[in-house]
């Protein structure tokens, strides 16, 4: 026995337990989360995207402050392909929609404002976000 009172074998086993460790630690802070949600806004529609690395948990949009309409959403991208409720939209309320999986790299995922008017239908706003790893 050795003066720190471990044999040979038991030190044996202490090292490659501390290398285990050492190596997930490593790795784990060696690779940062490339994506880990993103919020952005265009005219008066604002997408938020909820996740981290690939995995998207929800997306959400939204108007803008002062950017209240009569319409409807439509979230789209990586799959996606949701159109909300015709309604009045003001500023606070969202539309999400639910995702909870992995998405492909380099996917790309917009958010629509399309305000309904006696004439048609008008954009209000075309906000995107990028899925990367």
């Amino acid at each position: 026995m050795s003066g720190s009172g471990m044999g040979a074998k038991a030190r044996r086993r202490m090292r490659v337990a501390v290398s285990a460790v050492c190596v997930g630690v490593a790795v784990l802070a060696g690779a940062p989360s490339a994506f880990a949600g993103a919020n952005g806004c265009n005219d008066r529609t604002c997408i938020s995207v909820e996740g981290s690395g690939l995995r998207v948990e929800k997306i959400s949009a939204a108007t803008t402050w002062n950017g209240d309409f009569t319409g409807h959403f439509h979230i789209y991208g990586g799959g996606i392909d949701r159109n909300s409720a015709t309604g009045f939209w003001g500023y606070h309320q969202k539309f999400t929609v639910p995702v909870g999986r992995d998405l492909p790299n380099g996917s790309v995922l917009c958010a629509e404002g399309w305000e309904h008017t006696g004439s048609g239908m008008e954009l209000r706003g075309r906000a995107c976000a990028e899925v990367h790893f």
